[in-house]
């Protein structure tokens, strides 16, 4: 099932590579629009209910730990003496070393850079653009929808609302990380970085009691103040 995740995230990152290099869509309008789309195709086929009795197996990835050290007590619960490290954060790290190797020691990374940077002075260079650029949506929506897994797998459910807004954490998490929006710039190391930030804003404010609705108005303000940054950064 995470597989078939997986490879349906993949899909509809490759249908946004060709609505973009083929129909030359505006890449925010092809992806919205295929956000929409999912959304839409998710509460139809759940009937905007919630999918359960997915089976104790399939909350491994999400909730379980490497190296985790449990012992029973005289009530028969399980005492944690070690939480050892968590899945999610060993496939973030594989993840991260993975793409950021990709991205700097090899063709194919500066080929990304050189697109994202200037696409038509990439195509003079010599640069086979469309592939390029398919490529990165095809592992972009493939990425997308192993996060969605692990979310389902944490949660031992699959919430057709799960995820919603999520995408503005995700762009919030990249420009802090120094990741420029005009495309070109930006690192693996940065991002993680962001995303720590945005993880630690969240959790801040939820122990300090603050509503959900407040926290949006936070965020946005602060997706606001950092693409503000990276325009006056670009002017330079």
């Amino acid at each position: 099932a995470m597989a078939a995740g997986i490879v349906v995230g993949g899909l509809c990152g490759a249908v946004n590579g060709l609505c973009v290099t083929r129909l030359r869509l505006p890449p925010f309008i092809a992806t919205l629009g295929m956000m929409l789309v999912a959304r839409g195709l998710a509460l139809q086929l759940t009937d905007a209910r919630a999918v359960s009795g997915l089976g104790e197996a399939f909350g491994v990835l999400g909730n379980g730990a490497l190296w985790r050290i449990e012992e029973i007590d005289a009530q028969g619960f399980p005492n944690v003496i070690f939480p050892g490290i968590p899945y999610p954060v060993l496939l973030m790290v594989a993840l991260a070393v993975i793409v950021g190797l990709l991205l700097r020691r090899t063709l194919l990374g500066r080929h990304l850079h050189a697109v994202g940077s200037n696409a038509e002075a990439a195509r003079l260079s010599g640069v086979h653009v469309a592939r390029v650029a398919m490529f990165a949506y095809t592992c972009s929506g493939a990425l997308a929808g192993l996060c969605g897994c692990v979310l389902m797998s944490r949660l031992v459910t699959a919430q057709p609302n799960e995820g919603v807004m999520y995408e503005l954490d995700a762009i919030a998490a990249a420009v802090i990380g120094g990741t420029s929006l005009s495309g070109g710039v930006g690192s693996v190391s940065g991002t993680v970085i962001g995303a720590f930030v945005i993880g630690v804003l969240r959790n801040g404010l939820n122990m300090n009691g603050v509503s959900a609705f407040s926290q949006q108005i936070i965020i946005g303000l602060v997706i606001l103040l950092t693409v503000w940054i990276d325009q006056l950064r670009n002017r330079r």
